[in-house]
């Protein structure tokens, strides 16, 4: 329970602070239109540089919090990686309220699918990503 509280209080402050702050929509300026946010004196390199920190951040935090309950071994970034390439896939790209909604789809299909077929678990967490492609291919929050 620590750490669904701890995910979705964190999902929220990233989200309030990507929507209601200056420096959250220098953020989405310069996903959007780099060259205009140089032209009126941002630096650019700099805000992605300390956005990427911020992402490492809360990476390294997920680590220290979720490897007791998951456990560390060899192979276990690629499980990772592949449900985030399928999260972010489904969400749509640049998209915070898509990933929130895509995680929440893509782990209870991985779940149910283990548990209902466990021969076809990699089927089950690629299935919504199939679909969401072929219905909407920037994905279920994505900009066209």
């Amino acid at each position: 329970m620590f750490l669904i509280g701890v995910g979705l209080g964190l999902a929220l402050l990233l989200w309030l602070f990507l929507e209601n702050t200056k420096i959250g929509a220098a953020v989405r300026a310069g996903i959007d239109d780099e060259e205009m946010l140089r032209g009126i004196g941002i630096n650019v390199p700099l805000l992605f540089a300390c956005v990427f920190a911020l992402g490492a951040g809360l990476a390294g935090l997920g680590g220290v919090l979720g490897g007791p309950l998951l456990g560390v071994f060899p192979g276990a970034d690629f499980e990772v990686v592949l449900l985030a390439f399928v999260v972010v896939t489904v969400g749509g790209l640049g998209s915070i309220q898509g990933a929130f909604w895509a995680s929440l789809l893509v782990g209870l299909a991985d779940n149910f699918g283990n548990a209902w077929f466990p021969q076809l678990s990699l089927f089950t967490i690629f299935l919504p990503m199939i679909v969401v492609l072929a219905v909407r291919p920037t994905g279920l929050m994505g900009r066209a």
